[in-house]
This record gives structure tokens, C-alpha cells and sequence, in this order.
């Protein structure tokens, strides 16, 4: 361990995992631009709640270690909130 700075490796480590993080998040608005896409086509309203809940359920159920749920799915509630976000902008396009 860093005897200086104590808070290197953890710190690295989350530096790797962020990097992963980015990958999946843009690969996920990926996948977000094909589905407004479709909703536009479609005329779909972007907020799906029934979907929304049942996604967020399903993340509470995958979280292995219980200590971190609520975290998580306050994580996916922001990421959900941007991806609306993204939606609507492109709605307005």
C-alpha cells in the first residue's frame, strides 16, 4: 500500500471501474437513441412508470450485497431521470 497516500489504490480502482461504467452508460444511450427513435416514429409517450417500477424492482432484486440497494436504485432512478432527459431533447429535434 501507498504509505503517502493511503487512498491510492482504492482510489484506482474506482478509476478502472469508472472507466467501465462510461462504456456501459454510452452503450446504454446507445440503445436509448434507437428507443426514441421508435417512440417518435411511434408517437410513444416517453415516461413508461409501469416499466420504470418494474425495472427498479429488478435492480433491487440483482443487488447481491443488501447494504448498497438503496443506493443503487437511486442510481438507476438518476440515470433514468437523464435518459428522459436525453429523450425529450431529442423529442424537440
Amino acid at each position: 500500500m501507498d504509505q503517502k497516500n493511503p487512498l491510492a489504490l482504492p482510489r484506482q480502482k474506482i478509476d478502472a471501474i469508472d472507466t467501465q461504467i462510461i462504456a456501459l452508460l454510452e452503450e446504454r444511450m446507445t440503445a436509448v437513441s434507437d428507443v426514441v427513435r421508435i417512440k417518435k416514429e411511434e408517437q410513444i409517450a416517453i415516461l413508461d412508470s409501469g416499466r420504470e417500477a418494474s425495472l427498479l424492482e429488478n435492480v433491487r432484486k440483482r443487488v447481491v450485497n443488501e447494504k448498497y440497494a438503496d443506493t443503487i436504485v437511486a442510481t438507476f432512478e438518476d440515470i433514468m431521470r437523464q435518459s428522459r432527459h436525453y429523450q425529450n431533447q431529442q423529442l424537440e429535434d
